[in-house]
C-alpha cells in the first residue's frame, strides 16, 4: 500500500516540476508589465493559490522581485494573483510590490486558516470582518455578505494572525477564548496593515483546513516552506526516514490542501467577479 502511495506522491511532485518549468517558459518577457488590475489576490503558498491559478483565463506568468505573480482574468475582471511565500514579512512585501506595480482597486487576502471554534468545520469559509494580532491591534474589514442570512458553511467574524503554526488543540482553544477569534492564520494582519498604510481597500477569504481538536502533525512544516520541487522531494524522503508514519500524514495533508484550494478558489473568484466600480 505505502509503495503505491509513495509512487503517487512522486508522480504529483514530478508533475509540479513540469508545471514550474512550463510557467517559466511562459513568463512575460517584461519584468514589470504596466498592467492595471481590478483586484490583487494575495496567497502565502502555492497550495492556496493553485486552485485560483488553474481557473484564470489569459494567464501571463511574471517575474517578480517578491513572490510569484500571475496576471489573468476571472471572467471579465483583470486580476493579479500573488504567491508571496509564508510569513508576515513575505506577505507585506508582496502586497506592497503588487500595489506599486499593478495599482489594484481591491486586495483580497486569500488562504487557509485553522478553526478556533467548534462550529467552524473543515472546508467551511470564513469572511473576516476584523483581523487582529497577538498584541491586540485590530483592523476592520468590509462585510462581504449582503443581508442577514449566511449560506451554509460560511461564517463572518474575527481572524487572528500569529507568528507560528498553532498545532495543539489546547493552544487553539486558549487563543480563541482569549481573543474572541473564530480562526487563526499567519499572514492576514500583515496584508491588512500594508493595505491600510497604502490606502487600498482590502477583503479576506479563508477556508478552514483544521478543526480545534485536530492535532496537526509536525510534518505540516514541510508543506509550509517554499522550496523547489527537488527540495520538496528531499524533505518528504527525510520525513519518512525519521518517522515512517509521516507519509500517511503528509498524504492526508496533501489531499486536504487540494480540496481546500478548490473551495477557496470558488469563493475568491465569485467575490472578484462580483466587483463593479460602485462596490469598490
Amino acid at each position: 500500500m505505502w509503495r503505491t502511495v509513495f509512487r503517487q506522491w512522486v508522480q504529483e511532485t514530478t508533475a509540479e516540476a513540469v508545471q514550474e518549468q512550463l510557467a517559466q517558459s511562459q513568463e512575460s518577457p517584461q519584468e514589470h508589465p504596466d498592467v492595471q488590475v481590478a483586484a490583487a489576490i494575495i496567497c502565502a503558498l502555492a497550495m492556496e493559490s493553485g486552485g485560483v491559478e488553474d481557473r484564470l483565463d489569459d494567464k501571463i506568468w511574471v517575474r517578480a522581485a517578491v513572490g510569484k505573480v500571475v496576471l489573468g482574468r476571472a471572467g471579465q475582471v483583470p486580476v493579479a494573483l500573488v504567491t508571496a511565500g509564508p510569513g508576515a514579512g513575505s506577505a507585506a512585501a508582496a502586497t506592497e510590490a503588487v500595489i506599486a506595480a499593478h495599482r489594484p482597486r481591491l486586495v483580497v487576502a486569500a488562504g487557509f486558516a485553522g478553526a478556533l471554534r467548534d462550529d467552524l468545520r473543515r472546508y467551511h469559509i470564513l469572511l473576516p470582518n476584523e483581523v487582529i494580532d497577538l498584541t491586540g491591534r485590530s483592523l476592520k474589514l468590509p462585510n462581504l455578505v449582503q443581508g442577514d442570512q449566511l449560506p451554509d458553511g460560511v461564517h463572518i467574524g474575527k481572524l487572528i494572525s500569529v507568528h507560528e503554526l498553532v498545532r495543539d488543540p489546547q493552544a487553539k482553544r486558549e487563543l480563541g477564548e482569549r481573543f474572541g477569534a473564530l480562526a487563526v492564520n499567519l499572514e492576514t494582519f500583515a496584508v491588512a496593515e500594508t493595505c491600510r498604510r497604502l490606502a487600498i481597500p482590502m477583503a479576506a477569504v479563508k477556508v478552514i483546513t483544521d478543526t480545534p481538536d485536530e492535532i496537526l502533525p509536525p510534518e505540516v512544516a514541510y508543506l509550509m516552506r517554499p522550496r523547489k520541487w527537488t527540495e520538496k522531494m528531499g524533505a518528504v524522503v527525510g520525513a519518512v526516514w525519521h518517522r515512517p508514519g509521516s507519509l500517511k500524514d503528509l498524504w492526508r495533508l496533501q489531499e486536504v490542501a487540494l480540496r481546500a484550494g478548490d473551495v477557496l478558489a470558488e469563493h475568491v473568484l465569485a467575490l472578484v467577479q462580483s466587483l463593479t466600480p460602485s462596490n469598490l
